[in-house]
């Protein structure tokens, strides 16, 4: 019984540290070729206001995705680090086991649902 659940959990941690590689890579690929132009270029009429708007609006956005992007890369780099140590699967802030579903919808968590839950209303005041 004992060797079922470990052969399990060894399983369940090479798929997860396969989609946190797949996803590192998707990530890694969308850094180096971003697919919008960020380069504001003046229209024919350099008084055009509202086309100036949409593209820093525009701009704007492609930045924030970006950002987005980064955020996501150092968290899964971070819980790849964490397999490699040994600690990944398990609460930073109160020790206990994530649960797989947990682990399942988001490979790279670091706080249990109920940790993450204080953390955000603490982060929230």
């Amino acid at each position: 019984m004992i060797q079922a659940t470990q052969k399990s959990k060894s399983l369940s941690t090479k798929h997860l540290r396969s989609m946190l590689e797949g996803k590192s890579t998707q990530l890694r690929a969308q850094l180096k070729n971003p697919s919008a132009n960020v380069v504001l270029h003046a229209s024919g009429d350099p008084y055009d206001s509202a086309d100036w708007a949409e593209k820093s609006h525009e701009e704007w956005i492609f930045l924030q995705k970006n950002r987005f992007d980064v955020t996501l890369l150092r968290e899964i780099e971070a819980a790849l680090d964490r397999m490699r140590e040994g600690t990944y699967g398990v609460c930073m802030e109160c020790g206990l086991p994530l649960s797989r579903k947990r682990l399942e919808a988001l490979p790279w968590a670091r706080y249990c649902v109920s940790c993450q839950e204080s953390r955000n209303t603490t982060d929230n005041n």
